[in-house]
């Protein structure tokens, strides 16, 4: 079996905080069930959630202009 790298905490701690610098992060509560709904389509939670937002803003910064 292969032997599994150490990985250093700090230097862990550090990468995910570099990474979420470069990142907005929203945590949003769904009726029941929409879990399964979105699972049921075969998107991957965030990416659906990611996608719609995206398109939305796009579509409604549009019509602003």
């Amino acid at each position: 079996m292969a032997d599994k790298k150490k990985i250093d905490p700090e230097l862990n701690r550090a990468r995910v905080k570099a990474t979420m610098a470069k990142r907005d992060r929203i945590n949003i509560i769904l009726p029941e069930g929409t879990n399964d709904r979105i699972d049921a389509l075969g998107f991957k939670r965030s990416d659906f959630a990611k996608t719609l937002i995206l398109t939305e803003l796009d579509r409604l910064e549009k019509m602003k202009k």
